[in-house]
């Protein structure tokens, strides 16, 4: 079977050659011109199309297959990822990690941009009932996690991320799940370090109450406020990075 050749634009301008293929390739993704799971046109009709070297669409090719975006499949040939991977996300944790002294405020800058945008689009589209349900049960579960006598600090920074996670995946956005599974990673032991200061000062309960606060607050109860109650999760957090 003849292979459909994608056009993915016109020839690339001659500066930042590979930037520019990695641009048209993933653009022609974005706009649905190549699907997941699509096979790519060959090298030499990807070459023909953008008017590039070999080289130069090599290392276009490289990159996006570090980043997820595109994958070989010997002997069939190079297709589209069927899926988003958190891949694509890899340079830019490690271009937060190398600014070192601007690191800890960028990644609470970064929390509090993706924290508040998933909230908010919570609120905006309405919170169905099953995923309410979800986010109910878990809050339940991390109380009682919180609340017992022999508890586990790391069960409650898995059941706290848990919590989040289940809050991202209410909004049915494939892209603010990545991001928010990214900002978990990045945050975790951070997490941890704020769950072991506030048993250390013996405020289990505040933990309690930020978790739902913030439920309150998606769910739209009366005199609930998502700025509030955001900005009152972050109290202890914040802290852990000394700033």
């Amino acid at each position: 079977m003849k292979t459909k050749v994608h056009r993915m634009g016109g020839p690339v301008n001659r500066e930042s050659v590979v930037q520019q293929v990695i641009n048209k390739i993933t653009d022609s993704i974005m706009t649905g011109e190549l699907k997941p799971g699509d096979k790519l046109p060959t090298e030499l009709e990807l070459i023909e199309t953008f008017g590039v070297s070999r080289n130069s669409l090599r290392s276009a090719l490289q990159t996006l297959r570090a980043y997820g975006v595109i994958e070989v499949r010997r002997p069939e040939g190079t297709f589209v990822c069927d899926g988003v991977s958190p891949q694509v996300l890899n340079p830019m944790l490690y271009s937060i990690l190398l600014r070192k002294s601007e690191a800890a405020k960028d990644v609470v800058e970064l929390r509090q941009v993706i924290d508040f945008g998933v909230s908010k689009f919570i609120v905006q589209q309405g919170l169905n009932s099953e995923d309410q349900e979800k986010l109910e049960k878990k809050y339940y579960e991390l109380v009682e996690a919180i609340m017992t006598e022999k508890y586990d600090i790391n069960q409650i920074a898995c059941l706290d991320m848990e919590f989040h996670s289940l809050m991202a995946q209410a909004t049915n956005n494939s892209m603010l799940v990545m991001l928010n599974e990214f900002l978990l990673n990045i945050t975790s032991e951070s997490r941890y370090r704020t769950i072991k200061k506030i048993y250390s000062e013996n405020d289990r309960e505040y933990l309690v109450k930020a978790h739902r606060v913030h439920l309150d607050a998606l769910e739209q109860k009366e005199g609930s406020n998502l700025d509030d109650a955001l900005n009152f999760s972050y109290y202890y957090w914040k802290n852990s990075y000394d700033l």
